[in-house]
């Protein structure tokens, strides 16, 4: 591909990086015969290099080359002594790869009963980089790693550009849109005119606002068998938190089979865990406040639990020391599910979402979205964990079991 090859142990300035990657690679290898989900990527690993080969060629630009290659996309390194020649052959061929190649291609699988949406995402910086001698060793360079964050992060079928290649952009100018800020750089998404949506509001509905931290979120609650697979991952304490804690002793004391939840809490009271449950004391002020709020009596349910609780520690008393049941006078405002306890404390939890008013639709709990929570969440994390303390202090449990 390269007229003039890149040299080892060389320090190249203003070398442009074109990183792209297919989005949704495994759905696609997942529901294609693996011969016919490779050849898609070969076929789109041959266009690709065939639209930056003929640009560079057109263009006249000294050194361009796919440096890497891992199945479902890589990263092009481009550089001209003219910088403006590699700038417009980086951003015309990653123009065209979008607007010509990528959609003939898409004709052309979809011709071949190809199953699946081939879509890419493209992202380009720019910077000072020196290759190493061993072409199989990695290019250690902040830049190289910038562009593979950013690709990342770029919503399918959109080019993005750092703030250091936008600011010697020229003619490109126009074309490029601000859209917000990602590892401190200003980022620009091109516009190719055929886009479904405004670039900001793409970049925000694949980035989330700044400052996110990482959250699992689930449209309502996982089911017993993840529940189960969580408490397994305890090693000292579990922490069950909510208001009637009706599913929880429901599943303590059920007949059927097998008996997921109930086994992983068996098994893990065996290790010598300690599993605390905490509702609401039935007869408490806040009790009767949640019950108006969610219109319906909660103190029979709480008092059923209750039961449930008490026989399940009947049933498997010679394993059941350590399986504590708590009443709380305090409303709690969410469900969790807490394996151990401090800064790296696995949360899984739900805020309620009240009905307020006699014409309210209420959700079921089971229907309320779930979030989980790590260590990975850094401030949300220890936001929760000193929520769920507060809430289970010892000024407003009693324990009963």
């Amino acid at each position: 591909m390269d007229a003039d090859p890149f040299k080892a142990d060389v320090t190249y300035d203003d070398v442009y990086v074109l990183f792209l990657d297919a989005s949704g690679y495994s759905s696609i290898v997942g529901r294609n015969p693996r011969d016919r989900a490779a050849h898609a990527f070969d076929l789109l690993r041959e266009r690709l290099i065939a639209r930056v080969e003929k640009t560079a060629r057109d263009l006249g630009c000294a050194r361009a080359e796919l440096w890497s290659w891992r199945g479902d996309g890589g990263f092009f390194i481009l550089h001209d002594d003219n910088e403006s020649v590699t700038r417009d052959v980086t951003l015309d061929a990653g123009h065209a790869i979008l607007t010509e190649d990528v959609p003939r291609l898409r004709e052309e699988l979809a011709q071949a009963e190809f199953t699946g949406e081939l879509r890419l995402r493209l992202a380009v910086h720019k910077g000072a980089i020196r290759l190493p001698g061993d072409r199989l060793a990695s290019i250690h360079s902040p830049h190289i790693n910038f562009a593979a964050h950013l690709e990342e992060a770029v919503p399918p079928d959109r080019l993005a550009v750092s703030d250091a290649v936008h600011r010697v952009a020229g003619p490109f100018m126009d074309r490029l849109e601000w859209v917000g800020v990602f590892e401190g750089q200003q980022i620009y998404l091109m516009r190719t005119g055929d886009e479904v949506e405004p670039g900001r509001r793409a970049w925000l509905r694949a980035t989330g606002l700044p400052g996110n931290v990482r959250v699992h979120a689930y449209p309502r609650r996982p089911s017993q068998q993840d529940k189960a697979h969580l408490v397994s991952t305890a090693s000292r304490d579990l922490l069950d938190l909510g208001t009637t804690l009706n599913s929880c002793s429901n599943r303590m004391i059920t007949t059927d089979r097998p008996a997921v939840y109930r086994d992983a809490v068996l098994e893990f009271l065996r290790r010598g865990g300690t599993y605390r449950c905490v509702l609401l004391d039935p007869a408490s002020e806040a009790t009767a406040i949640f019950s108006r709020l969610r219109g319906e009596q909660l103190a029979p349910k709480i008092k059923e639990s209750l039961k449930r609780f008490a026989q399940f520690k009947e049933r498997h008393a010679g394993d059941a020391d350590r399986f504590e049941v708590h009443q709380a006078s305090e409303f709690p405002g969410m469900a969790a599910l807490c394996a151990d306890s401090g800064p790296h404390s696995l949360i899984l939890y739900s805020p309620y979402l009240l009905g307020i008013g006699p014409t309210a639709s209420v959700l079921d709990r089971a229907d309320m979205p779930h979030y989980f929570a790590t260590a990975d969440s850094g401030e949300l994390h220890r936001t929760l964990e000193a929520a769920i303390t507060q809430a289970t202090r010892p000024g407003v449990l009693e324990r009963v079991l």
